[in-house]
């Protein structure tokens, strides 16, 4: 009698201690590609999402709760990044979503957020249509953006060829654009590259604008269309694997043009140029900023990753690492125990969220028909591979190295 009653005993406190402990723990989702085409960008998050972690629950986490980062992978596969984020919010019971890398992804899982009343964080996610409300489609209150959009991507070579290239060209210029056919590739296109280019015929003539797919194994017909046009600046908008085929391959058919710019994604990773063998010396990119590279924090931020991670980071690991931390601060309006209530408190600490961070200002607005977006159109920089590193370039104020052109 007296085992069993010590046995219950047991028990019962067992049960209760992994009550109190589940009290003290803020799960965040995080649905990223860690296997197929995306898991170098799923990788790349991973790294920034546990770096901000350790560091605030080695100060004792948010309200005295840890935060824990449970992750599912999503093959960049919209319809399993759906089945992921049910996953995390039903039986995960996570507080909030982040991520998700693509933006097909965060299109798939944005309606699942609101149906489920879980805020998801978008830091990188940059289809304008994400945050965007039309009048068929309402506004999704759940979903937070703190990096610039699709539309906002190419500003900053938008900048620079109005006043650096033109003016020192001093005639109109050719170009050509090619860019990858799915949610991200039409979205800097059709909000960005292509309204810009057209705006400005005076100075500037659209003599090839192409989609491709991304998984074709061949790029060189189109490539020599694009050589027979003769342009002076070719403009991509490319993931990483089609963007190290079409580095090599425009070599290989003898492309030239005085100047060669992506627009992020693919272009800022590392692996395009030590897998294209440094086919991409020289390009630019244009996507969101670095950070505040002025700033003694970001100096010590991006120090420390170096040290840890052994490799300069880019805009990924920025948007990744100050994402949390914007979650932390919005945490610390989550009072309740419930899940459900625990939600809804975040929501609202998010709308409230007014901060300075080493990634730029962070205040979530209702702005030209987006809902909960940061105005993030100064965040974004153009930067140059030089010597296999990609180092900001323009503005003047964000330059990390002078640009060669």
């Amino acid at each position: 009698m007296l085992k069993t009653l010590m046995f219950l005993v047991v028990c019962l406190s067992l049960i209760f201690t992994q009550g109190v402990f589940a009290q003290e723990v803020f799960k965040i989702g995080a649905p990223l590609p860690m296997t197929g085409a995306g898991a170098a960008f799923g990788e790349k998050f991973k790294k920034a999402y546990t770096m901000a972690i350790d560091e605030i629950n080695a100060k004792g986490g948010v309200n005295g709760k840890k935060l824990e980062l449970v992750i599912d992978d999503t093959q960049a596969k919209p319809a399993t990044a759906v089945t992921n984020a049910k996953k995390l919010i039903t039986s995960d019971k996570v507080v909030a979503l982040i991520g998700g890398w693509s933006s097909g992804v965060a299109l798939a899982v944005a309606p699942v957020a609101q149906e489920n009343k879980t805020p998801y964080l978008l830091e990188h996610p940059a289809l304008d249509d994400i945050t965007k409300q039309t009048p068929d489609k309402p506004a999704n209150d759940y979903v937070f953006r703190l990096q610039p959009t699709t539309g906002m991507y190419s500003a900053a070579l938008e900048d620079f060829l109005e006043k650096v290239v033109y003016p020192k060209e001093k005639k109109k210029l050719k170009v050509a654009y090619l860019y990858v056919d799915n949610a991200f590739g039409q979205g800097v296109a059709k909000n960005g590259v292509l309204p810009f280019f057209q705006s400005k015929k005076d100075k500037f003539e659209l003599v090839v604008s192409d989609a491709y797919n991304e998984k074709a194994m061949d790029y060189k017909p189109l490539l020599i269309k694009v050589k027979n046009a003769n342009p002076d600046i070719v403009v991509l908008t490319s993931y990483l694997t089609d963007g190290i085929l079409l580095a090599k391959q425009t070599k290989e058919v003898g492309l030239k043009a005085k100047l060669f710019s992506g627009t992020g994604a693919g272009h800022s990773m590392q692996d395009i140029y030590e897998k294209s063998g440094g086919a991409v010396e020289g390009y630019f990119t244009s996507g969101p900023w670095h950070g505040e590279i002025n700033s003694p924090q970001w100096k010590k931020w991006r120090q420390d990753w170096e040290k840890k991670f052994k490799y300069v980071p880019g805009e990924h690991e920025i948007e990744g690492y100050v994402a949390i931390y914007v979650l932390a601060e919005a945490l610390k309006n989550v009072k309740s125990k419930d899940i459900v209530k625990q939600r809804e408190e975040l929501q609202q600490g998010l709308k409230a969220v007014n901060m300075n961070t080493i990634f730029g200002k962070v205040k979530f607005e209702n702005f030209d028909g987006y809902v909960n977006q940061n105005r993030a159109h100064s965040l974004t920089a153009l930067a140059q591979w030089q010597n296999g590193k990609l180092l900001q370039v323009w503005p003047k104020s964000a330059a990390e190295a002078d640009f060669k052109y």
